[in-house]
């Protein structure tokens, strides 16, 4: 149900290749990465979760939606030091 989530979010922050989808939605929250993570911060990245799934799901539904996906996450790597 995910698969392709993680390498859209690498895409969106545009960085992070090596942080898990949890971590990676944590930085694309309104503030970035808070650590320790606030009560507000929580909010807002559960928040940011549930647009960032919504916005996934619908590039997902694109014909080719998933292989696309993954075309540009391989051109993005090839492009990375």
């Amino acid at each position: 149900m995910l698969t392709g989530f993680r390498e859209w979010l690498v895409l969106r922050l545009n960085r992070g290749n090596d942080l898990s989808w949890p971590a990676l939605v944590r930085h694309l929250a309104p503030g970035g990465w808070i650590h320790p993570l606030t009560p507000q911060a929580d909010t807002e990245t559960v928040i940011t979760l549930h647009q960032l799934l919504s916005e996934f799901f619908l590039a997902r539904e694109q014909a080719d939606g998933l292989s696309t996906i993954f075309r540009t996450y391989h051109s993005w790597l090839a492009t990375q030091a």
